[in-house]
């Protein structure tokens, strides 16, 4: 795993230095600015292009903003701050922060703290941990990277946005359907989003039913419209609740696949799917329909939750690692303010913290 190490240099060179001593152990690779010697390339601009290179960033901050280079920065940036928003939305992202409390040099502070105080200000709403000196950084940061390492993502699926919005199944709708149905097979998390357009319970027994042939193994992830976690659980248990809910999805399913009898005659029939659901339930699928909400899957439906939910949101790196070890299910869904960040395989976690307790003792 390829990690770039962030921070001004000056006032955080120790903590630099043996975090990068301290990762490498680890079997980190780690880019900084120290080898930016004698590069063609402006550094900060060499900086920004090798920041997306990596698999993750680690950022440092304490009370100094950084160099602001005169030419082409409009926004009057430092070097530090454009690498930090270069890796948005790009590369995991890591932020750690010295504790305001914390003990430090006033000649190492910046004598006008206002645009620190503003950058810091807005990295608290990300940080990964707050740290007071090098051994607490050092522990924290690789806390951090085994989550990262442990942590997958969701996401959504055409095939599913096709069967969700389609009022009627038509030529218009089944355009690369099976293309979009096979990308199941591929997928380890599929996210789900309850909202702003509604999840029918026909339709979402319909995508479970075809999930759990295509790809049994695969986890359906639930968040709401502001991606909010709510549950997630495997496509078969998501079937079984709701035909025990309402029997005729089983009935209706059924049906269809008497037309369909294989995936790969879903595309050229799916079209009838809506018709069985209406010889299954007395009338048509839009009035005999019912539009589930956050608390029908969450509770009514009795769906088992494969991912409890973990609040990232400041509370250490090193605590978050044994709240997520000592929890039972096979995965934790990481939020902060509710929304889903991520989800953590926690035995292979907790593999890799006996792996590091093991590796420091025999290193001793």
């Amino acid at each position: 795993m390829k990690i770039y190490l962030s921070s001004t240099y000056r006032d955080l060179k120790d903590h630099r230095s043996m975090l990068a001593l301290a990762m490498r152990k680890a079997q980190y690779d780690v880019m900084m600015m120290e080898e930016y010697v004698a590069r063609d390339q402006l550094v900060e601009f060499a900086c920004q292009g090798d920041v997306v290179s990596c698999d993750a960033y680690v950022g440092l901050f304490a009370w100094r903003y950084g160099h602001i280079p005169e030419d082409n920065n409009p926004a009057g940036r430092s070097v530090t701050e454009m690498e930090y928003t270069s890796a948005e939305d790009k590369i995991t992202r890591l932020v750690f922060i010295l504790k305001d409390e914390a003990e430090w040099p006033a000649e190492l502070k910046d004598d006008d703290l206002t645009r620190i105080k503003e950058f810091r200000k807005n990295l608290k709403k990300t940080c990964a941990a707050y740290f007071a000196d090098n051994a607490q950084l050092v522990g924290e940061v690789l806390a951090a990277l085994r989550t990262v390492e442990c942590t997958r993502i969701a996401r959504p699926l055409d095939a599913i946005e096709v069967i969700k919005q389609a009022q009627d199944f038509g030529p218009s709708y089944l355009m690369n359907i099976k293309e979009k149905l096979n990308a199941f097979g591929e997928a380890d998390f599929v996210e789900l989003q309850l909202g702003p357009t509604p999840w029918w319970n026909t339709r979402l027994h319909l995508v479970a039913a075809l999930a759990e042939e295509i790809n049994p193994h695969v986890q359906v992830v639930f968040v709401d419209a502001e991606r909010k976690y709510i549950i997630m659980a495997p496509p078969a248990e998501i079937r079984q609740r709701l035909e025990q809910k309402w029997p005729n999805l089983q009935r209706a399913y059924s049906e269809f696949r008497k037309e369909a009898p294989g995936i790969d005659s879903i595309e050229d029939n799916l079209w009838r799917y809506p018709m069985a659901v209406e010889a299954s339930f007395g009338g048509q699928e839009e009035k005999v329909k019912t539009v589930l909400t956050s608390r029908q899957l969450g509770t009514d439906l009795g769906i088992r939750n494969h991912a409890e939910r973990v609040e990232v949101e400041n509370i250490g790196q090193v605590f978050l690692q044994r709240e997520i070890v000592r929890r039972e299910s096979p995965f934790v869904a990481l939020v902060r303010n509710g929304r889903l960040e991520g989800l953590v395989d926690t035995n292979q976690l907790a593999r890799k913290v006996a792996g590091a307790a093991l590796a420091q003792i025999l290193n001793g």
